[in-house]
């Protein structure tokens, strides 16, 4: 089988004829010794030399070492560097990224050391100070950080500057000895495997599983694959461990998966050091063969939280280019840092979305007066222009429905969807509360974000401030959420707010219905009354029921919690209103009582 081209790694630079010269050690017969050195940025440049060792004692007994001589007039990063070539070529991974050097100097300064490339793209040195003077010393410089950056790929030459100092005020002599290549604290592992799949098995086509029956797989591993495989189990688990990841095909051309019937692809994912991990579907088309002229494919990018499961679940719809379906011959993974990540996969398979509970019920009306409000979206009052609740960079699709003929906001599939008003800037700072309803069958944790785009009006201007608020919604019911723009810490600007950003968990599966979304005053509690007097509340403290008296007709009753929002309403037209409050939660609330145009306030406690 061909390999796959097209995936969006750079997949030529990997080589496995690479090898490593070392250690260094200036010896008769070993590295160093013979190779040609170059010494640069040191005035008249004195060659490196090869001597016996000043001082052949423990920790470093050698016979040879190298004898470097920084010049007083040379610069504080005069060194030397060997040809290229002469150390081999080799690619920096946890097996080798911590490099030590043994110096023996008369003074104290940093000592550096880079690698270059063919190319001449360098990893930059990294430099550790000696700390000892006239005796050896041993110093570790830790490259582990430069795994999988494009100038750690094919290393072909190093370069060393004993004395990398700006204050010289003499010629520093400086020998150095025995570099060596040796592996880095040991990444961490799985020691819990991931979350057993729940979905029933006839909704599900497993890859590998333990939970379900499992198609054929010709290979875990392709022949053009750039990685190791390694059947491990987790707590008793089976689980496909890769290592040296760069990418690595899965194949099922003999029993090509047909996934019309499915909505998502699933898979739990375990890692160290993956910043960046893809996934690609392959679809050999009706003739089921590869690069027959109808293949189809489209990768798809996540970035895993580290040493944590990850359980990525998306909708196959986000596989745009995957036009055909029925012939599924290939899956690809792929990871940066390309050739050093180590990722463990398991429960791989397509699925059928689970049935959704919807809202029947509209979410409850907002009763605050229009002139302490600035609507977004709400049926109760006139919204200002908003320029796109979808942006283009959204992962979300949005529908425009009803709910008991009221307008709603419903997102599917919902990894984060973006709300704007660049054209018309919202200018909050009269507000107190950013309010909206929620109702959601799926979504474990929500996020909600406020952008002010500054005093430019312009994104990426230099003055924008942000700030995102979490919670987690009560499923299958209207959540009313009312926060005090006061708890957007970051959002220290509020005259030019331009973004709105929804955000969910499950990425990419979440379905959620947004409504009243608004700017409002908080209402003013605690007020007096110049007719309070005419207003009895019994009892109170009251537990499932009080009663409103007055000696005139009470037009309006409305209640409200800490936050100043309306909790229950009443338009009435006597002197006697008992209303039930079963079912509120215990507290403090307020209630305002409307007679004859004239509002009076009164606290209740409901217990």
């Amino acid at each position: 089988m061909k390999k796959i081209i097209t995936i969006s790694l750079s997949l030529l630079t990997f080589c496995t004829g690479y090898s490593q010269n070392a250690p260094i050690n200036f010896e008769m017969g070993g590295q160093g010794a013979s190779w040609t050195w170059t010494t640069f940025e040191n005035d008249s440049n004195p060659t490196l030399q090869v001597v016996n060792n000043p001082s052949a004692l423990a920790p470093n007994t050698s016979a040879k070492v190298a004898k470097f001589t920084a010049l007083q007039a040379g610069r504080p990063w005069a060194g030397c560097e060997s040809l290229k070539g002469d150390i081999g070529r080799f690619t920096l991974s946890a097996s080798n990224s911590i490099v030590k050097i043994m110096v023996y100097k008369s003074v104290i300064s940093d000592v550096g050391i880079k690698f270059v490339t063919d190319s001449n793209a360098s990893s930059g040195e990294i430099k550790v100070a000696n700390t000892k003077i006239n005796e050896w010393e041993e110093l570790t410089f830790n490259f582990s950080g430069k795994i999988g950056e494009p100038s750690s790929t094919g290393i072909s030459q190093i370069a060393i500057f004993p004395d990398f100092n700006a204050s010289r005020t003499t010629n520093n002599i400086s020998y150095f000895d025995n570099i060596t290549f040796s592996a880095g604290n040991a990444l961490p592992e799985p020691t819990v495997a991931a979350p057993t799949p729940t979905k029933p098995a006839a909704d599900v086509i497993s890859l590998f599983s333990n939970a379900y029956t499992n198609v054929n797989i010709d290979t875990w591993r392709t022949s053009w694959s750039a990685a190791t495989l390694t059947d491990i189990k987790v707590a008793n688990n089976d689980v496909k461990k890769y290592s040296g990841l760069d990418f690595v095909g899965i194949e099922m051309v003999q029993n090509q998966i047909n996934i019309n019937a499915m909505d998502l692809f699933e898979f739990d994912v375990w890692t160290p050091n993956s910043t960046t991990f893809k996934f690609k579907l392959v679809d050999f088309g009706p003739n089921g063969v590869y690069d027959g002229g109808d293949d189809k494919n489209h990768e798809l990018t996540v970035t895993p939280t580290l040493n944590g499961w990850n359980h990525i679940a998306v909708p196959i719809a986000n596989f745009i280019g995957l036009t055909s379906k029925s012939n599924i011959a290939q899956l690809i993974f792929a990871s940066v840092p390309s050739g050093t990540s180590i990722v463990y996969i398991d429960n791989i398979m397509f699925s059928k979305a689970p049935v959704y509970a919807a809202p029947t019920v509209a979410a409850p009306k907002p009763t605050k007066l229009a002139a302490d409000v600035i609507s977004m979206f709400s049926n109760a009052y006139t919204n200002v222009n908003v320029d796109t609740w979808r942006t283009s960079w959204s992962v979300a699709t949005l529908n425009d429905i009803q709910i008991d003929t009221n307008d709603v906001k419903k997102y599917t599939a919902l990894d984060y969807a973006g709300v704007e008003t660049v054209t018309n800037k919202l200018n909050v700072t009269a507000m107190d509360t950013f309010e909206f309803d929620l109702w959601t069958p799926n979504s474990t944790t929500f996020k909600y974000k406020l952008v002010d785009f500054g005093a430019d009006g312009a994104f990426g201007g230099g003055d924008d401030k942000e700030h995102e608020l979490t919670l987690t919604p009560t499923l299958n019911t209207w959540n009313h959420v009312a926060v005090s723009l006061s708890d957007f810490t970051g959002l220290t600007t509020k005259a030019n707010i331009a973004q709105l950003v929804f955000a969910s968990v499950p990425s990419g599966t979440s379905i959620v219905y947004i409504d009243n979304v608004l700017f409002s005053k908080k209402m003013q509690t605690g007020l007096a009354s110049v007719k309070s007097e005419k207003v009895g509340v019994y009892p109170n403290p009251a537990n499932k029921s009080f009663t409103i008296t007055s000696t005139n007709a009470i037009q309006n009753i409305t209640i409200y919690n800490a936050l100043g929002q309306a909790v229950l309403n009443s338009l009435t037209n006597s002197n006697n209103v008992s209303m039930d409050i079963a079912t509120l939660p215990n507290g403090i609330y307020t209630i305002k009582v409307t007679i004859n145009g004239v509002d009076t306030f009164n606290k209740l406690v409901k217990e």
